[in-house]
């Protein structure tokens, strides 16, 4: 039997009180949601293992059934082998978000009103600025950047961006055994705010580092996302990435495009992961009504469709962990797990 995971990112919430406490995905008008909630069976389920910190990469390798150790893995390697860029062991990767900042205080994790040709110029001013001698900036055409360091055997700490908005920009510097990485990046950090100074996104943050991972179990099947950390988690343990004009990992993203991809992936492919990325952002953003309106759009433009698609599948339809849009951090609590059986063959 073929088989569906969507995993809409972020879907899941905290009861919002201007929503008559109810999570925005059962506020938000999704007639194809709750049809499949209604014939299908609904659960809840961990998703982030005890001792992890809430996030996509512990979520997503949880819900494929891959085991790992507490600290093993992070998000900074996975979006690196989903960007195509080669790190080797003795390399350390770091996400470098490009963020926003006003007197002196975080205003966003993600930039303001950057777009892709901007962020393009930015990673040539780090690099122009910052880079050589082992240090590298790559981009991803939005904010969600990266800087490699080559043959660095050293560890660095940092605060997930996303945990900081709302607060002085001190609380962006990183922490090393090593103290003069720990000053080199933290120069870097600093001195960002000057050169990026007539940017949106103006000023960076480094967070998340990681190495390369080998795991033993493999995963047959394709994943579909517009965002690299879901390409490299796909990579990682032996699927097929299958790339989408039009996917962007945000809003704007062409779900159409993503289903119609899911279906003929589903025609090569037993398994095919399809991810959304943009309930989530809105989340880390806080802002409730915008998740909600991401989610009709998802409803109608997406989960509508599927049940009309002429094929027999099992579908389940789940976020990855929990983010709150009240307070933009990640949740350590269940998901839930929407299984239907779609069954529209002709055949």
């Amino acid at each position: 039997m073929k088989h569906l995971l969507l995993i809409i990112d972020g879907m899941d919430d905290e009861p919002i009180p201007a929503f008559g406490n109810l999570t925005p995905s059962y506020f938000a008008d999704m007639p194809a949601l709750r049809y499949m909630r209604e014939k299908g069976t609904v659960s809840r389920r961990k998703t982030i293992p005890s001792g992890c910190i809430p996030g996509t990469e512990v979520a997503v390798l949880s819900i494929l059934g891959h085991d790992f150790q507490s600290g093993s893995v992070s998000r900074s390697w996975f979006e690196a082998l989903g960007a195509g860029i080669m790190v080797n062991e003795e390399d350390l990767c770091l996400r470098c978000n490009l963020i926003s900042h006003e007197n002196g205080i975080i205003t966003s994790h993600s930039g303001v009103d950057i777009s892709a040709r901007q962020c393009s110029e930015i990673i040539d001013v780090l690099n122009a600025n910052f880079g050589g001698e082992g240090i590298e900036f790559h981009g991803t055409r939005d904010f969600r950047c990266l800087l490699i360091l080559r043959d660095c055997s050293a560890n660095v700490a940092a605060y997930p961006t996303h945990t900081l908005v709302g607060r002085e920009l001190g609380r962006l510097l990183v922490s090393s055994e090593d103290p003069l990485l720990s000053e080199t990046l933290n120069e870097i950090i600093k001195n960002s705010r000057s050169v990026l100074a007539d940017y949106p996104s103006n000023g960076i943050s480094l967070w998340a580092p990681g190495r390369p991972v080998q795991f033993s179990g493999r995963t047959a099947g394709a994943v579909i996302a517009g965002v690299n950390i879901m390409k490299g988690i796909g990579r990682a343990v032996g699927m097929t990435v299958v790339d989408v004009d039009g996917a962007t990992g945000d809003d704007r993203t062409d779900y159409s495009a993503k289903l119609y991809a899911a279906m003929k992936a589903l025609e090569k492919f037993d398994f095919v992961l399809l991810h959304i990325e943009a309930p989530d952002e809105a989340s880390h953003q806080k802002d409730s009504a915008k998740k909600v309106r991401i989610l009709e759009e998802i409803d109608r433009r997406l989960l509508s469709p599927l049940l009309n698609q002429k094929i027999n599948m099992d579908v389940t339809v789940q976020s990855d962990h929990v983010p709150s849009s009240l307070s933009g951090q990640h949740l350590d609590w269940p998901v839930e797990v929407i299984q239907y059986k779609l069954r529209n063959s002709e055949k």
